[in-house]
């Protein structure tokens, strides 16, 4: 009921939870203020970085497509034919080749699977031993409470009620200062800045002619750099695949065949518990259940 309480207290403090700021008065003006307010700021930010995009030089230009090129060069050698995928091909069989010959994969897969069938067996086993003892100790419970009947009764016993919840819930105060925030955010372009400086770049002879003479160039050595990262990373997750592939199934041959015989031993271990659990509560239930005149 507490977890209820603050649930409730929770939703009621969200920014305009329950605030309609489209009510075709007071509050959707205030709305509205907001959104025109987020429009100007957005324009502001866009020209700020127009601005930006403009001054920059052909020195700016060089060095950004020397850095562009390079790292776009670099994505599509690592993304190649050459690159992860072939990698990847051939540290595959390698790995496999290893996971193959490692003797753990068995070992670990025989303790395992002989821990998951003691396991079981003893819960089976103890089940089925608990009916069977449960079953002999009503039996014997019966005998002994006939056999002793006094008319003893038992007390019988009431819960207290439990109290009713309150909760509050109060209004929220703010609904107009909500309602200005609701609009500003909604109509708040984060990219505004961004989009101004990219525009300017185009339109900045300069810079555009500093870009094209580095990017060419940039873009090849990054694409020979992406090749050979592309094609290392990639072995190295092929043989990580091909190892554990390898690996998992000797592990779950070995478990399987271990399985059977844990599953045998834990059963022989869980039933004599069972029983003896069970025969204790047949009993106490078979010697309750007698009424005596």
């Amino acid at each position: 009921m507490r977890l209820l309480v603050l649930l409730v207290t929770l939703l009621a403090t969200l920014p305009g939870c329950e605030v309609d700021c489209f009510d075709g008065g007071a509050l959707e003006t205030r709305y509205r203020d907001g959104e025109a307010q987020a429009e100007a700021d957005n324009q502001i930010a866009y020209d700020a970085g127009y601005r930006r995009g403009r001054s920059l030089t052909r020195a700016d230009g060089e060095r950004e497509g020397a850095q562009v090129g390079y790292d776009a060069g670099y994505l599509a050698g690592y993304d190649s034919l050459r690159g992860f995928d072939a990698g990847y091909r051939d540290g595959y069989p390698e790995g496999s080749r290893a996971g193959d010959g490692d003797t753990t994969g068995c070992s670990a897969g025989s303790a395992d699977g002989w821990a998951a069938g003691d396991s079981d067996g003893y819960r089976d086993g103890s089940d089925a031993g608990w009916s069977s003892g449960w079953s002999e100790g009503y039996s014997a419970g019966s005998a002994d409470g006939e056999a002793s009947c006094d008319g003893s009764g038992v007390a019988p016993t009431t819960a207290p009620a439990a109290a009713p919840a309150t909760t509050t819930d109060e209004p929220d105060s703010k609904d107009a200062r909500v309602c200005y925030r609701r609009g500003y955010d909604d109509a708040t372009d984060l990219t505004a800045a961004s989009r101004g400086l990219a525009d300017g770049k185009r339109d900045n002879p300069e810079f555009q002619a500093g870009y094209r003479a580095t990017f060419p160039a940039a873009y090849a050595r990054g694409y020979d750099d992406g090749v050979l990262a592309g094609y290392a990373e990639g072995w190295d997750a092929g043989y990580a695949a091909g190892y554990g592939d390898s690996y998992a199934v000797l592990y779950t041959d070995c478990w399987n065949d271990a399985y059977p015989g844990g599953y045998d031993d834990g059963y022989d271990d869980g039933w004599p518990d069972g029983w003896s659990a069970g025969w204790s509560d047949g009993y106490d239930s078979g010697y309750d259940d007698v009424t005596c005149p």
